[in-house]
């Protein structure tokens, strides 16, 4: 017992209730006019061929609440709608960045998820993706946004799309029941917890699966951090590897997702980038999301953990894996080089 005192005085957990400091690449620009930036945006969707430069330029370098200005200016004097005008001018991964940024951090992950849903198949890694690394405050954003846009509650959707303890886990994890954080750190529990998960697992036959979700559900982010430390104690594997050895396919994906993002949510992001630009081209649709969603949540501290675990740059990633005005559009969001 004396060693499990020992160990249990060494943690520490210094944490107060505030709202996570955003780290990013976009804020708003000084000596805004959205009067302005409607006209210059009108003229280069008039121009012959388009003058993308432009609509890159502007739109790249605003926030969301500034972009929304120069929608609500767009439709006053151009008499149209600017997404349906951008829509006209616009085509393939471009469009789909630029779309993406008329859109609020929540509305455009809502849009993600009803678009990994629709249809015949889903796509589970969009699905996997979203839920298992956004926080309880952003998916509460995206419940709330998710209902106003398609009429229809996430969670039935999902219900709907998904299976088995796949879906157990996404419904456990979007009804937001995970605790907030707090500054008494109960050593009991973590101690309670960390044989809890190795019970269900790696110590019997078969996996008791229910008893993971309800813990990765439902503790704060930094509980389960001294929950996974202690975890190695009891077993011979860390918590990733005994994931590995207990459960595949989506599930496996989804709790490895939920444990990278414990641990390090912008090196989660980092990671996924460097995947998705490892090969010649570019998983097009991957890059954009990450970079849309983060750009103004996260993304500097994505390009820090980038350099640091790739040895190169973000941006220089960026520059060999696209091309053309696509790749001018993600290098503006990316916010220079490291």
């Amino acid at each position: 017992m004396a060693l499990v005192s020992e160990f249990l005085g060494q943690l520490t957990l210094s944490y107060s209730g505030e709202p996570e400091p955003k780290y990013p690449t976009v804020v708003p620009a000084r000596d805004f006019d959205p009067a302005r930036d409607a006209a210059r945006i009108d003229t280069a969707i008039k121009t012959k061929g388009v003058d993308e430069q432009t609509i890159i330029d502007i739109l790249t370098r605003r926030s969301c609440e500034q972009r929304r200005e120069i929608a609500f200016e767009y439709e006053r004097f151009a008499k149209k709608d600017l997404v349906s005008a951008l829509k006209g001018a616009l085509s393939g991964s471009l469009e789909a960045l630029i779309l993406g940024l008329m859109k609020s951090t929540a509305q455009y992950d809502a849009s993600e998820l009803k678009a990994s849903m629709k249809g015949l198949g889903t796509d589970e890694e969009t699905l996997i993706e979203i839920v298992c690394s956004r926080n309880n405050e952003e998916l509460a954003d995206i419940k709330r946004v998710y209902k106003e846009m398609f009429k229809k509650d996430l969670e039935k959707d999902v219900a709907g799309d998904t299976s088995g303890n796949f879906a157990k886990l996404l419904l456990a994890l979007v009804q937001t029941r995970r605790d907030e954080p707090s500054n008494v750190v109960d050593y009991e529990k973590i101690d309670e917890d960390a044989r809890a998960l190795y019970e269900a697992g790696v110590k019997r036959k078969g996996t008791d699966v229910v008893t993971w979700i309800e813990i990765m559900s439902q503790r704060s982010v930094p509980h389960l951090q001294k929950v996974f430390e202690r975890y190695k104690s009891y077993s011979p594997y860390d918590m990733k590897e005994s994931i590995r050895k207990e459960v595949k396919g989506d599930l496996e994906k989804s709790f490895l997702t939920l444990v990278e993002c414990f641990e390090n949510r912008q090196l989660y992001f980092a990671n996924r980038l460097n995947e998705a630009m490892k090969s010649k081209g570019a998983k097009e649709k991957v890059v954009t999301r990450i970079i849309v969603s983060r750009c103004e949540v996260d993304l500097i501290k994505i390009r820090t953990e980038f350099k640091k675990h790739f040895k190169r740059s973000l941006y220089q990633t960026i520059t060999e894996h696209t091309k053309g005005d696509y790749q001018k559009a993600l290098l503006s969001l990316c916010g220079g080089d490291d």
